[in-house]
């Protein structure tokens, strides 16, 4: 049983501390997911808080299964801003926010550059090794501590450094070779 199972089932019991240490452990990822549909730093984190209501009210009965509890609290997630849109959809902006996105939207060729970029980005990371793979995206694309990461990997906080910069340097390596440089 690895230390998240045994964390969860903790926190399945009632255990206030596990609770505490499994919700500060998956706020980041929560708090990201929800602050990239709605841009709004307040709104994101009272709809994250009320994401992390409803997995309380249903900690009990959660069960398991391939998908692990981050994956659980991202479909609580969606849900909720699901149920938000339905019930306050998106209002028409001001003359003011037009003009505000109009000066800092990207040109069509900035879009095309940058999508290319992370077209080429995913297809080297997908050549990673597995666990490089896995380091990068709990770390860089999640924001996980080097501690939250090594008691998901069940490695130690060094081990974690040691992996992280071993697969940025991989990468960056691939990056080159690919640019012709």
């Amino acid at each position: 049983m690895s230390l998240g199972d045994e964390l969860l089932q903790k926190a399945q019991r009632g255990d206030q501390a596990a609770i505490e240490a499994l919700f500060r452990r998956e706020w980041r990822p929560v708090y990201r997911l929800i602050y990239r549909s709605v841009l709004d730093p307040t709104e994101a984190q009272d709809l994250t808080q009320e994401v992390f209501i409803r997995a309380l009210t249903s900690l009990d009965r959660f069960q398991p299964t391939p998908t692990p509890f981050a994956g659980y609290l991202a479909v609580i997630a969606r849900n909720l801003l699901r149920d938000r849109w339905r019930t306050h959809p998106p209002h028409a902006a001001s003359d003011a926010q037009m003009a505000h996105l109009a000066s800092t939207a990207a040109s069509p060729e900035q879009v095309a550059l940058i999508a290319e970029e992370q077209t080429r980005i995913a297809a080297l990371l997908a050549l990673l090794p597995a666990e490089y793979r896995r380091v990068l995206e709990l770390r860089v694309l999640d924001g996980r501590s080097t501690d939250e990461v090594a008691a998901l990997m069940g490695r130690s906080p060094g081990a974690i450094r040691i992996l992280q910069h071993r697969a940025i340097a991989t990468l960056r390596k691939q990056m080159h070779e690919g640019s012709g440089r």
